[in-house]
Parts: structure tokens; sequence; C-alpha cells
């Protein structure tokens, strides 16, 4: 709990420092990147949050790795400011504090459509519309296959489910017709 208000905390505070630069979307691609980089190097991983190394030796790698992935002057204040308060930790919550913020202030909203078979691109484009019609706001959806559903969609926006899976009907069905007998 305590984690999720910091990371929203420090998010908030990144996207002051991006609204002042006009490098909201820059920001965010670069703080992804990091992010990934991050999680996908255990080696990097340890030296950065490891209990074991010294502070100067982190902050040369954390430029090093700045440095090479041509980071912008003010992620990497934001990412030293983080490891200077034992919080690099954070970034993956940071990462997903941001992004929703952002979002919200473009008017966006991210949904996760998944379906038992692949959708044709025009069915995407028309869950894709839909979705915007419901919610009010530019859609970015991202598209699953899950075999296991059957058949339907089930799709997550905004904190809420849609779940139009045959798999769901069915379980739903079971559970009527024992109550019923």
């Amino acid at each position: 709990m305590i984690q999720g208000s910091l990371a929203r905390r420090y998010a908030r505070a990144l996207l002051a420092i991006g609204r002042e630069e006009n490098r909201l979307e820059a920001l965010a691609s670069e703080l992804a990147r990091f992010v990934e980089l991050l999680l996908e190097d255990k080696n990097l991983y340890e030296v950065l949050l490891g209990p074991t190394v010294p502070r100067p030796q982190r902050d040369a790698v954390l430029r090093e790795v700045a440095r090479r992935m041509k980071l912008s002057d003010t992620l990497v204040r934001f990412l030293r400011l983080l490891d200077d308060r034992r919080r690099l930790d954070y970034l993956p919550r940071i990462l997903g504090s941001f992004r929703e913020m952002l979002d919200e202030a473009q008017g966006r909203v991210r949904a996760s459509v998944t379906t038992a078979a692949a959708l044709s691109a025009a069915a995407e484009e028309q869950i894709k519309a839909t979705l915007k019609k419901l919610t009010g706001k530019e859609v970015i959806m991202t598209v699953e296959v899950n075999p296991e559903l059957i058949g339907g969609v089930v799709t997550r926006v905004s904190g809420l489910l849609l779940d139009g899976s045959i798999k769901t009907q069915l379980r739903q069905m079971r559970r009527e017709l024992a109550n019923v007998s």
C-alpha cells in the first residue's frame, strides 16, 4: 500500500516535469525502456537494487546505462533521485502510475481484449470504436488470443470487466442447473 502511494507521488512529480518540458510521451517511452531493461537484465538489477553495491558504483553504472540508452537528463536525474532514496525497486509501479496519469491527461484509456481466435482488422476496429463510444476516450487496445475461452470476447477497460466468453456462459449455466436440481 505504501509503495503504491509513493509510486503515484513519484509518477505525479515526473508528470509535472514532463508537462513543463512538453516531453510527456518521450519520458513515458524512456522510462518504459529503462524498466524493461532493468527487469530483463538480472545483473543490472542486482547492481542497482542489490544491497551490497556502494552508492558511487551504482551511480556510475546508472549513468553509463543512461548514456548508452540515450536517456534524457530529466530522466537520469529522476533515476538518480530514486537511487539516492533506494527506491529504484518502485520503478515498475511508478511506470504504471505514470502511464495511467498520462492516459488520463491525454484523454485515453487502455483496454485489454482476449478472444478465443484471432480477430480480423475490421473486428478489432469495431471493438475499439464501441469501447471509444462507451468510455468517451481514445482507446489503446491490446488483443490476446486464448483458445480456452472457446468463443466470445473478454474485455478489460478502466477497471471494468466485460466477459462475453462462451467459457463463462457455460460456467454460469452449470451453476444455474446445479441450483435447480
